[in-house]
């Protein structure tokens, strides 16, 4: 979810466009990343759950950067890998 004013996403689905403008979006995700830090580290112990975390959100962010531009990986290819990667970083 872009909430940049400079740039626009034309064909963005309409469930998405509702979402974006919502305060509870922003509350989603923050619930959502402490959720994923807390399973990290019952995971893994306290140091290491912070760091995988950490190394999660950033492999998540650089997919989200890398990918957006391609118009051609569609939002279940991209869930998809995104959550491959993530059982292969957390095996």
């Amino acid at each position: 979810m872009s909430t940049s004013k400079r740039i626009s996403w034309t064909d963005k689905p309409q469930w998405l466009a509702q979402w974006q403008s919502r305060e509870i979006s922003k509350k989603l995700a923050v619930g959502l990343f402490v959720l994923g830090t807390i399973g990290c580290m019952q995971a893994l112990g306290i140091g290491s759950g912070l760091f995988a975390a950490v190394v999660i959100l950033m492999m998540m962010g650089g997919m989200c950067v890398l990918f957006f531009p391609f118009s051609w990986l569609r939002v279940p290819y991209v869930v998809g890998l995104y959550l491959f990667c993530l059982l292969f970083e957390l095996l």
